[in-house]
């Protein structure tokens, strides 16, 4: 919560959905409260949205040593973001989460911020 008692969230995504996806899902799902965003107050603000930075064979370096996810996470404390939701992208076809965001999600958890794991229905 902020010094005014208001709620502030983000969104992670996939990188890999930028090439399908608006967001208008996850988006409208917040704007609208509904899904996985029904129970948040009116006030609530949605202050960050970010994407992991790839995959294994883009980005050889695990999330825990990725300077760039480790400067995001910095960036979503100061923003002082107490809740990230994941999108649904985060699955892979098989349906099992992407092992870099589970990363991610661990590492967000470490530095206290709630996860949730949805957005919106597919």
């Amino acid at each position: 919560m902020t010094e005014t008692g208001r709620v502030k969230i983000g969104i992670l995504t996939c990188i890999h959905s930028n090439d399908v996806c608006t967001r208008a899902g996850c988006l409208n799902a917040f704007n609208h409260r509904t899904d996985y965003f029904q129970d948040y107050p009116e006030d609530t603000e949605l202050s960050v949205l970010m994407t992991c930075n790839g995959c294994k064979e883009e980005r050889p370096e695990q999330p825990r040593q990725d300077q760039g996810i480790l400067e995001k996470l910095d960036r979503i404390q100061r923003e002082g973001v107490t809740i990230i939701h994941v999108g649904v992208c985060r699955l892979l076809k098989n349906k099992k989460e992407c092992e870099r965001i589970t990363e991610i999600c661990s590492l967000l958890e470490e530095r206290g911020i709630q996860v949730v794991r949805g957005t919106h229905r597919e």
